[in-house]
This record gives structure tokens, C-alpha cells and sequence, in this order.
């Protein structure tokens, strides 16, 4: 079963660490074909911050990712996500965890074509058998510049719009940790700078806890810190980035990678 400080059914309060990852390895294949994804990555995030993790295609960024929010399990090592262990528990509990802690952004916005803007968003509180309350999710969108398209459907909104209804879906379940894989990867400038923006003001005025995958330095230079991963193993930190302070790193991330930060 998962592992808390508390009863499973009891939520004990924020932790003051929000993401921590204890010699997290993770291999895809087997014997020679074997590709080793994370190797032996140890890291820790506090709560209410906002951290990109970049690094090359093939780097470890989005098995990082999955690994922590749950949705793959590590070979190896710990992961504790808002003070719960997650490597320890069945499907069913971990899909219990991650409706009522973690929220989700993906590149291709995941939207039911079927429902409108609204229902999209509460679908998770649906699925975890939620009470909805109605004017939280109209405050929640008016938040994310959708209060005015309740009744739309995916097809009648742009790329960004789209965007903005999958984070107020994150969102509306008050998770404590939001991972996000390329969430203005498909977007155009403007529309990527207001989500940005939106994960940002996320961690500011909600003190929710952004973990964030991109390959942009731009959108990294929202982040609070840069996680840089090479080769599956963690190549470096830089804190306050900017985005040409991130391409730097990122165009001279070395052969000789520290074991962790």
C-alpha cells in the first residue's frame, strides 16, 4: 500500500517537500538491447516552486516525469510525492493518489471532443466521485480567460484555448503537485506565453508545486529552477534561469554528469 505519515484515507496537510526521488533507476529492454532511461536519480523539490527539467531527445526527461507522477513504476528507488510514497502501492491506490494530488498537462491537451469546456473540466472530479462545486469551476476557468466559453467544445476553441481548459482541469482538483510534458510544445508563441504565465501564477498566488518537461529555453526561463538531465542521469541545476543562460547549458551539457543534486 502507499505510504504516508497517516492513515491512507486522511490527507495530512502540504508536505514541505513536494517531490522527492531517492535513487529513482528505470530501464527499458533487456540484454543487450537494454536502454537504461534514469540511472540511480536523487533529487528533491519544495513546495510552491516551479521547476523545468531539460535535457537532449533520449535524456530521461519524460521517464522522469512519468516516473514521478506515477503513471510508471522505477525499477528501482523511492518515490515520494507530497510526503507519500508511491513505488510501494497497487493500481488502484496509486490511481486513487494521483485524482486527489497531482494534476496533469500534456502537449496534446487530452480533451473529450464530446463534452463542452465545463464538463472537461470536472471530469476528474467526476471520476473521483467529487462533489463539483459549480461556482469554484467558473472561477477556476474565468482564471484561465475561459469564462466566457462554458458551453464551447474543443473543436470551436483554439490550440491555446485548448491549453488553458486542460490546466484549469488540473487545477480545479486542487492538486498539490502539477507536472506538465511540453505543455506549449504545440502552441504559438503568444498562446505559449499565457500558459506559461498560468503555471506560474499556479505556484505564485496558489502555492500549488509546477513540474515541468520542455525542450524550449524560453518557456524554461519561467521556471523557478532548470533541472538538466543527460544520459539519464541529473547533469546539473541552475536557479533564476534565463533563456539564453539555458541554451548555454544546455548546447555544453558534458560527458561527466554528477551523480545528483
Amino acid at each position: 500500500m502507499l505510504r504516508t505519515g497517516s492513515r491512507q484515507d486522511q490527507d495530512p496537510g502540504p508536505a514541505a517537500e513536494a517531490l522527492r526521488l531517492v535513487k529513482v533507476t528505470k530501464t527499458y529492454g533487456s540484454a543487450d538491447s537494454a536502454v537504461t532511461a534514469l540511472d540511480a536519480v536523487t533529487l528533491g523539490l519544495g513546495r510552491g516552486t516551479f521547476t523545468a527539467v531539460m535535457g537532449p531527445s533520449g535524456s530521461g526527461k519524460s521517464t522522469l516525469l512519468q516516473c514521478a507522477a506515477g503513471l510508471d513504476r522505477p525499477d528501482s528507488g523511492i518515490v515520494r510525492v507530497d510526503g507519500t510514497e508511491l513505488t510501494g502501492g497497487d493500481e488502484a491506490e496509486l490511481t486513487k493518489f494521483r485524482r486527489g494530488r497531482i494534476g496533469f498537462v500534456f502537449q496534446q491537451y487530452n480533451l473529450l471532443e464530446t463534452l463542452t469546456v465545463a464538463q472537461n473540466t470536472v471530469l476528474p472530479l467526476k471520476l473521483a466521485g467529487r462533489r463539483v462545486d459549480r461556482r469554484r469551476v467558473r472561477e477556476v476557468l474565468a482564471s484561465v480567460g475561459l469564462g466566457d466559453r462554458l458551453g464551447h467544445r474543443p473543436d470551436q476553441l483554439s490550440g491555446g484555448q485548448r491549453q488553458r481548459v486542460a490546466i484549469a482541469r488540473a487545477l480545479v482538483t486542487e492538486p498539490r503537485v502539477i507536472f506538465a510534458d511540453e505543455p506549449t510544445g504545440a502552441l504559438d508563441t503568444r498562446s505559449a506565453r499565457d500558459v506559461l504565465r498560468l503555471l506560474r501564477e499556479a505556484v505564485r498566488k496558489h502555492g500549488r508545486t509546477v513540474v515541468m518537461v520542455t525542450h524550449d529555453p524560453v518557456a524554461a526561463s519561467y521556471a523557478d529552477s532548470v533541472l538538466f538531465l543527460a544520459d539519464g542521469r541529473l547533469a546539473g541545476r541552475m536557479d533564476d534561469p534565463t533563456a539564453d543562460a539555458v541554451a548555454e547549458r544546455l548546447a555544453h551539457l558534458g560527458d561527466d554528469v554528477p551523480a545528483g543534486v
